[in-house]
């Protein structure tokens, strides 16, 4: 199989264009469940290293081959530098109260997501693991900004 990047400006035109049949697959930060459970879209396989709890049965990328892949998301929020530690420590503390929340879970697995509370340190520690993974991809493909 030969895969070739075509590069959309967000997600909405690739979609369009998957439903299409202009292209034959894409990687989606969640927008086409609504497609797949009307039926014209099919999922393959989750893009991040843990399978995702609303499907279960739904294979991740490295169990179905791609040997060490991970193009999993992590969002957070982040406070300018020098934001006083107590005011960060409350903030996490709070979005992690919020994304306990029953409510605030289904909301974010109608997205394809799972709710991860961090907490700073973890979320530093993955913010810094991604950047030296992603820098070194980008190092060796010679990955310029055009």
């Amino acid at each position: 199989m030969f895969v070739v990047h075509v590069p959309y400006r967000g997600s909405s035109p690739a979609l369009q264009d998957l439903l299409a049949g202009q292209i034959d697959f894409y990687f989606d930060p969640g927008i086409a469940l609504g497609h797949v459970k009307a039926g014209k879209l099919k999922l393959l396989a989750v893009a991040a290293p843990r399978r995702a709890s609303q499907y279960p049965d739904l294979p991740t990328l490295h169990e179905a081959g791609l040997t060490g892949f991970d193009a999993g998301t992590t969002h957070g929020l982040y406070a300018p530098a020098g934001t006083p530690p107590a005011v960060v420590e409350r903030l996490n503390r709070e979005i992690n109260t919020i994304l306990g929340q029953p409510a605030v879970r289904t909301q974010i697995a109608t997205l394809g997501a799972d709710p991860t509370p961090l907490t700073i340190a973890q979320f530093s520690a993955v913010m810094e693991g991604d950047s030296k993974r992603y820098g070194a991809v980008i190092r060796e493909r010679k990955i310029t900004m055009d």
